[in-house]
């Protein structure tokens, strides 16, 4: 239960908001904000928060990880991983790792500072991760033949390289997935080619297409193989996506002409009927027959001023409908008229 002394100074703090202010000033010179007004002190989740992390591992009812993968600057982070530790520390009773894993240097200098955070008056918020910065030489220390699992760790840190170097670090650790069991083997191989950038997978195509340029290594030529194989596998999956895609957009367009055309079609009966001329069945199934939609048009037109259903469904041409012309009356000569 709190005592008296503190129920008495949180009374006045609360009824006169200014008296923080002054104590504050006098004692560090630091002003807070005149705006300051009381707010309800028990601090409710009314709404969920929902923290989407990388990954969460835990051993055990106390002992967690999470682990995030960072490729760049993510301002955010700043109150999502305290945020995301504090509740982790608040379920479990004990502190786990914060572990930052990234491929740039400026990225993992930015993780290690990032929430850390400071008031003007002192109050400070730290959390410092644990930062595993995969660089050119983190990668070329991560092909080791005793563990050949971590040679997905290596291509992953070349994703932003392209040199001569890079690409000897991706073939060997190519070469490393090799020793894997073949389950493991080609689930690693296409993860080691889908953390690449384009630009790498660029380069290692034509390092296979120029095996005289560039000599191709034992490493190299699986993976050259395994890049061919690949290829032919997209290129099939391609031409099948694009031909049903075409298909059904065929097939879209035929539906709506078709649909156009019915609404035509009923707009025309709908019109005759109204009319009080009522088509026969040869005459419902001529119009039902019909798909071109200006003759459609055209007999909608017709129907409006026809007085039978022929006139309706005719051909109206001002050729085959011209009046006989009226010879002209001949004029009389002048001698005529004398």
């Amino acid at each position: 239960m709190p005592s008296t002394p503190h129920e008495v100074l949180i009374v006045a703090l609360r009824e006169q908001p200014g008296l923080l202010g002054a104590l504050v000033s006098k004692l560090t010179g630091v002003k807070l904000p005149r705006s300051l007004k009381p707010a309800d002190a028990t601090l409710r989740f009314v709404k969920p928060a929902e923290l989407r992390l990388d990954l969460v591992l835990q051993g055990g009812r106390r002992r967690w990880v999470l682990v995030e993968l960072q490729r760049g600057v993510d301002p955010a982070k700043r109150r999502r991983w305290p945020l995301a530790a504090s509740l982790l520390f608040s379920q479990t009773g004990a502190l786990g790792d914060v572990i930052v894993i990234t491929a740039r240097r400026a990225v993992a200098r930015w993780a290690e500072r990032v929430a850390c955070v400071r008031t003007r008056l002192g109050t400070e918020l730290q959390l410092r991760p644990v930062v595993l910065h995969l660089g050119a030489d983190e990668g070329k220390a991560l092909l080791d033949e005793r563990h050949p699992e971590l040679a997905l760790f290596a291509a992953w840190a070349m994703q932003h390289r392209h040199g001569p170097g890079a690409r000897a670090v991706v073939e060997r650790a190519f070469e490393l997935t090799e020793r894997l069991p073949r389950a493991l083997r080609r689930a690693q191989q296409r993860a080691i080619l889908s953390v690449l950038s384009e630009r790498m997978l660029e380069l290692l195509r034509e390092a296979s297409m120029n095996p005289d340029k560039i000599p191709e290594t034992p490493a190299a030529r699986k993976l050259r193989l395994f890049l061919e194989a690949q290829g032919r596998k997209k290129g099939r999956a391609e031409g099948e996506a694009k031909g049903r895609a075409e298909g059904e957009a065929k097939g879209r367009a035929e539906g709506e002409a078709k649909g156009r055309a019915e609404g035509r079609q009923d707009a025309l009966l709908t019109l005759l009927r109204a009319r009080g001329l009522s088509p026969s069945q040869d005459d419902e199934a001529r119009i039902r027959a019909c798909a071109d939609a200006a003759k459609l048009d055209r007999w909608i037109a017709q129907a409006a001023t026809a007085t039978t259903v022929r006139e309706a469904l005719g051909t109206r041409t001002q050729s085959a409908r011209a009046r006989p012309r009226t010879p002209a009356r001949s004029r009389p000569s002048p001698a005529s008229r004398s």
